[in-house]
């Protein structure tokens, strides 16, 4: 979510605008379905959209009492883990719900900025990355935002 986006939420409970992320996401995934191959030239463009609009942008994700951020495993034996985040308040409103019923501390919504996500990387070698609108778009990045 564009962070002025998120100053109308905060001030006016605004809850319509887009994130220009999510739309190419979109694009992404419905060219990569036409194309049958994510290597195709004609994807590099929406990748280069990606990839420049991630750090323009605000996150949502989960946290528990202790303000540590939601954490899905990739294996039940590993401590490696990824983290959702959503990039707007009706994402994080689905995503959050689902995510809620797994867990059974209480989970309350934090903002996280892509510096956020970079000091995680930095910080924690178990940290792979993250999940971008898990419910609706499944879209993956690693700890190196690359996809």
């Amino acid at each position: 979510m564009d962070p002025k986006d998120y100053e109308d939420y905060q001030k006016n409970n605004v809850k319509a605008s887009k994130s220009q992320l999510k739309e190419y996401i979109q694009i992404y995934a419905d060219m990569a379905k036409k194309l049958k191959s994510e290597s195709a030239v004609e994807l590099e463009a929406v990748k280069n959209n990606i990839k420049k609009t991630y750090p323009n942008e605000i996150y949502f994700t989960l946290i528990d009492e202790l303000e540590r951020p939601v954490k899905l495993t990739l294996t039940e034996s590993s401590k490696e883990y990824i983290i959702p985040v959503f990039t707007d308040i009706r994402e994080y409103a689905v995503g959050s719900a689902k995510i809620s019923k797994l867990f059974l501390d209480k989970l309350e919504m934090k903002v996280v900025t892509p510096e956020d996500i970079a000091k995680m990387a930095e910080e924690d070698e178990d940290f792979q990355g993250f999940v971008i609108n898990p419910h609706s778009q499944n879209f993956n990045m690693d700890r190196n935002g690359s996809f």
